[in-house]
């Protein structure tokens, strides 16, 4: 994204934001887009209406998530993650193998989204 045109102010939020650790990141998106939604197909939307505007942030989150799930968490982190920050309760298996599960999901719509716009 070639932030030169913006104001100093702007660029220096992207880079604030871009600069964040991949959880943080993961709160996030989990924050802006989950935690409100019934189902995946009303995040799929949001995400979509979102990308349709601009994907930088998008992207950044759709890495973070990828890290997130690829390195090893502390105990418990990942169903924080989806427990608290996602407000998304798991009925079926309420671990973090579970808490990954769905953020497995939300990495799949989230890339499903980026490659349709």
């Amino acid at each position: 994204m070639d932030t030169s045109g913006l104001p100093d102010s702007i660029r220096r939020r992207i880079a604030q934001r871009s600069a964040l650790p991949a959880i943080d990141k993961v709160r996030s998106l989990l924050h802006g887009y989950v935690a409100d939604a019934e189902d995946i197909a009303e995040i799929r939307a949001e995400l979509l209406r979102t990308a349709r505007t601009d994907s930088f942030f998008l992207r950044q989150y759709l890495d973070a998530l990828d890290t997130v799930l690829a390195e090893p968490q502390p105990p418990g982190t990942l169903l924080r993650l989806v427990e608290d920050d996602a407000n998304w309760g798991i009925d079926h298996d309420q671990t973090d193998a579970g808490a990954a599960v769905f953020l497995r999901e939300v990495a799949a719509t989230l890339r499903s989204v980026l490659a349709e716009v």
